[in-house]
């Protein structure tokens, strides 16, 4: 990825004109190059401009939150650079790299957190699950353990709420997708997805606890990269300044090995400011609750995908999963056993992560009779499970106090989380503890008026 100066008013603007339109798009990346030259770069397929409001420090400009909400139409943030997601070849890389006004960026390769892979590992002892795992259980179940009903008694079941799913993509014939990103002659439109696609998972696992939120699709274009989750994220800061809309987003994926920083500095595991994560935290900063799973590189039985240099404490939460913006997940199963893959603290960038834990082995879109089919032996899993979870209690929350900021919602998710470490609040396996809805909810009563 490129990252070339570009200071404008009307950024939201020209974004939005980029994704209607595949030659606008190309004509902005022209004029963006125009000082540069275009020689020796190839944009990606499918590709729009990103317009960053934060510079390379990773600084907000003061203005930003107040101008990106949708109640100062008025108002427009302004652009400090933008992205262009491209290749770049060896002859023309290294004329790039010593150009003050361009800074090259990685483009790396994202892993969705379900655990798909066959691996033989021995069970391991001490209150951990893992292969082989326990037997999954219904949702009944897990409302149950969240303490659902506090919430739907009262009439609060994620009504309201929009949560957006940045993955493969969702099945809208099952699951109440009614928007997200979309260009006009991409091969995957939103609501497009196969019902077994990941993302279909992680929609049905969002309405474990809030039935009545709706669904933005934000299909990665391709390969998940980092360089089309910020075009994702992107369209969700395009749709919060529209209409305040999704106010929370479930990101089930990350990085599974961690580079060596002396060769690969800016790589987005290693340098926190890097686009991707200044985007995420653009988004936080406007209003959007943003959850992430920790991973699946727990040192007791990791996921087949993960490299060694990212297994076990303190190697494998990392990225944007680790920024102290962002709510992480950790997963455990519905005995209250942490699952041996679920990756585990300190982050990389922020120290005290994962935040939370959630459940997950559980039959929600896969399993016999769920609508993902299968056979009972496949079920929902990973923490591409549990981070949905947690992201549908803070929905159901949101429909309850839709004035929480995305600081209040993860301080109240961690504050009534119940504890289950062997030490009295945070560890490195469980964050504060597993989600409690009704805990959230009775804390959240008892100090705020609530709509309704």
């Amino acid at each position: 990825m490129l990252e070339v100066p570009a200071e404008s008013g009307d950024a939201l603007e020209m974004h939005s004109a980029a994704v209607e339109s595949v030659t606008e798009a190309e004509r902005q990346a022209s004029a963006f190059l125009a000082d540069i030259g275009g020689e020796g770069i190839e944009f990606e397929e499918n590709f729009t401009p990103v317009p960053m409001f934060a510079a390379a420090d990773g600084a907000l400009p003061q203005a930003f939150v107040e101008s990106v909400q949708p109640s100062n139409p008025s108002l427009a943030p302004t652009s400090q650079t933008v992205v262009l997601p491209a290749e770049v070849t060896r002859a023309r890389l290294s004329s790039l790299q010593d150009d003050p006004r361009v800074k090259v960026w990685p483009n790396s390769a994202l892993t969705l957190f379900g655990r798909r892979q066959s691996v033989e590992v021995a069970r391991s002892d001490g209150g951990i699950d893992c292969r082989p795992f326990r037997d999954a259980v219904t949702m009944e179940v897990l409302r149950d353990l969240l303490g659902t009903d506090a919430l739907w008694d009262a009439g609060y079941r994620g009504q309201s709420v929009v949560v957006g799913i940045l993955d493969e993509g969702v099945n809208g014939e099952e699951y109440p997708v009614i928007g997200g990103f979309a260009r006009p002659n991409a091969g995957l439109q939103p609501g497009a997805a196969a019902i077994t696609s990941h993302g279909s998972m992680c929609a049905a696992d969002v309405l474990v606890a809030a039935p009545s939120a709706r669904l933005y699709d934000y299909p990665f274009l391709g390969i998940p990269r980092s360089g089309g989750a910020i075009q994702m994220f992107q369209a969700v800061l395009n749709q919060w300044n529209t209409d305040g809309t999704p106010q929370i987003t479930n990101n089930s994926y990350g990085f599974v090995g961690v580079p060596d920083p002396a060769q690969f500095p800016d790589h987005e595991v290693n340098d926190i400011n890097h686009p991707i994560h200044r985007k995420v935290r653009e988004v936080v900063a406007a209003g959007v609750s943003c959850f992430f799973a920790a991973g699946n590189c727990g040192a007791n039985c990791p996921s087949g995908a993960c490299h060694v240099s990212g297994i076990g404490p303190g190697r494998s939460i990392h990225a944007s999963n680790s920024l102290e913006e962002v709510i992480t997940v950790a997963a455990v199963n519905s005995q209250h056993e942490r699952i041996g893959y679920s990756s585990q603290g300190p982050g990389m960038f922020h120290q005290q992560k994962p935040d939370i834990a959630s459940y997950s082995h559980f039959f929600g879109n896969f399993g016999e009779g769920r609508p993902g089919g299968t056979s009972s032996s496949a079920y929902d899993n990973g923490t591409s499970a549990a981070t949905p979870v947690a992201a549908g209690v803070g929905a159901a929350l949101l429909s309850a106090n839709p004035d929480l900021t995305p600081a209040e919602l993860k301080a109240l998710l961690m504050q009534s989380a119940t504890d289950l470490g062997r030490t009295v609040g945070w560890d490195a396996e469980y964050g504060e503890g597993v989600v409690n809805a009704a805990a959230a909810y009775n804390a959240m009563r008892s100090a705020a008026p609530l709509v309704g």
